[in-house]
């Protein structure tokens, strides 16, 4: 046996060298056969194992449906995989998280940029940050050791109670870099070595707008929600952000405390939490009509809410789309306004593919019991003359999915305020470039929006924003009496989709007095007196 031992030892080197000799003429090649292909098919048919039989029974039909529906169900199962097992509704630990701060968000306005934000805390101690909710993108990011931020100061806002804060890993006790071996980090060849800290720079389509720093490792603090929960202070780990410098729009109002992206890259919070186990993968936005809301994280909404199926782009899910078949407008379905639209709360009002955009705002136009205007400074096209003392009649707009589920948009007009009041109405519709269009926050206004990552679809129920849970409420500096809450968004805002928003094109927004100057306009959250005005998508 040792003879063999010290045989084999002497003729494995002489092999390995005749190998390495030969290299160069060696080619390996191997052939890619799909899973459904008839070489596939015969392969299974020669095993003749029990389980292959099954398949061979329900082997679908090339371009079938059930052909469509196997390999999307194999996406949902690839999704899931990436998560590494990501927690299900039967195994998750809690019911739904949200901020320890409270599940509470708010607009304020023009002066962030009209999203939607949230406190967080971050760190061991804990510090509060105040944070844009955008499903656009993927990155939790903070102010951080700032060799370019936007101000803190709250004399800087003129909404809120108290000063912003700035992140600094070395003030947290459970704060680590993520080194550039890290499975996360995409620096790639801006890393000198793989132990060096992973840099990040996210370059948003809004102009000019960009976040870059370092990647950190740290805890969010939340709290757990529902049944049977005994602690419900939660420390997760996450990837954050330090946001050493930003541009754009981030030194010009948007977002200027950090950004949580709840897209669905695997860097995201909401895929963090899942991977742990402690949620389902889904989570909610709400947003009511006074301008505020809630988000909850592991809600996949109730039993009762209407969904449909988010789509592919590209062979991959990477964002929220969804398929619209038709447009509607009144009993009236308009013909060729089928369209995809990304489902986007970092995007403030609602923008459509501009062939669709024209035929539907042809057709509302001719039904408006008002005369068509236009004010100085709007960058809605469709606006309407009107007072106080008018009842407009304006027709419904319905959206057609597949399943003919139904979402009725609550908030899509604009109101236009003049000296003596009310002065008119905008349709508060955008044209976008390309044949994909943008469903902003004003669309979901009125509904607790579910994005249900497990299987893949987009769920909403009409809310008042208040069912789920605690009743803190976001520290806000409430207007002065006698003046307008929200002013009316600048041309530069509106001209191109997602104007405040950093996850979609169009150019940063100049700072809130550019706006406030126009004294002729403000927003009013909602409009009572249309009574009979209302939008309705159908899924």
């Amino acid at each position: 046996m040792a003879a063999h031992r010290s045989l084999l030892l002497f003729l494995l080197p002489l092999l390995a060298s005749a190998l390495l000799r030969n290299a160069a003429a060696i080619t390996l090649s191997s052939r890619l056969i799909h899973r459904f292909s008839d070489e596939a098919k015969a392969l299974k048919a020669s095993r003749g194992t029990a389980g292959d039989a099954k398949w061979l029974a329900r082997w679908p039909q090339r371009n079938s449906m059930d052909y469509h529906h196997l390999l999307v169900h194999s996406d949902f199962q690839r999704q899931k995989m990436k998560l590494g097992g990501a927690a299900s509704s039967r195994n998750s630990r809690f019911q739904f998280l949200f901020p320890s701060e409270g599940s509470n968000t708010a607009s304020f306005g023009n002066d962030f940029g009209w999203l939607h934000y949230a406190w967080i805390d971050i760190g061991t101690p804990n510090v509060s940050f105040l944070v844009a909710l955008d499903t656009g993108s993927d990155l939790l990011w903070v102010p951080c050791d700032c060799l370019q931020c936007a101000p803190l100061s709250a004399t800087h806002y003129s909404t809120l109670d108290r000063d912003l804060n700035e992140y600094s890993p070395a003030g947290s006790s459970t704060s680590k870099h993520v080194s550039c071996s890290h499975e996360l980090c995409t620096a790639g060849p801006n890393c000198k070595g793989p132990k060096q800290p992973c840099p990040y720079t996210i370059e948003y389509l809004s102009e000019n707008t960009s976040s870059s720093g370092l990647l950190v490792e740290d805890i969010i603090h939340l709290v757990a929600g529902g049944t049977d929960v005994s602690n419900n202070s939660i420390r997760a780990p996450v990837i954050v952000g330090c946001g050493m410098r930003q541009s754009g729009g981030y030194l010009d109002g948007i977002a200027p405390d950090g950004l949580m992206g709840l897209g669905l890259g695997e860097i995201s919070v909401p895929s963090f939490l899942a991977k742990a186990g402690l949620i389902t993968n889904s989570f909610s936005m709400c947003v009511d009509e006074e301008g505020s809301g809630r988000i909850f994280f592991g809600d996949q909404g109730p039993s009762t809410q209407q969904s449909t199926s988010f789509l592919p782009s590209n062979g991959n899910y990477e964002t929220y789309i969804v398929g619209v078949e038709a447009c509607c407008i009144g009993n009236l379905c308009l013909k060729q306004t089928n369209f995809r639209a990304l489902v986007d709360s970092g995007t403030s009002f609602t923008f459509l593919p501009e062939e669709v955009y024209d035929k539907i705002v042809v057709e509302f136009d001719k039904r408006v019991n008002a005369t068509i205007t236009s004010y100085e400074g709007s960058p809605w096209k469709y606006c309407y003359k009107t007072s106080s003392q008018d009842l407009l009649k304006v027709p419904s707009v319905t959206l057609m999915f597949l399943a003919n589920n139904s979402f009725v948009v609550h908030d899509p007009i604009f109101p236009m305020y003049g000296n003596q009041g009310l002065d008119g109405i905008c349709l508060a519709i955008q044209p976008a470039d390309g044949d994909i269009g943008t469903i902003g926050q004003n669309f979901m206004t009125g509904y607790r929006t579910v994005f249900d990552r497990e299987n893949m679809k987009l769920g909403w129920s009409h809310s008042k924003c208040q069912d789920l849970g605690d009743a803190k409420r976001m520290p806000l500096t409430p207007s002065p009496k006698g003046t307008p809450p929200i002013p009316l968004p600048t041309t530069e805002q509106q001209s191109t989709p997602g104007g405040f928003a950093p996850a979609v094109a169009g150019r940063a927004p100049p700072k809130a007095s550019a706006a406030s100057s126009r004294s002729r306009f403000c927003l009013l959250r909602w409009l009572t007196l249309l009574v009979s005005f209302h939008i309705v998508f159908v899924f």
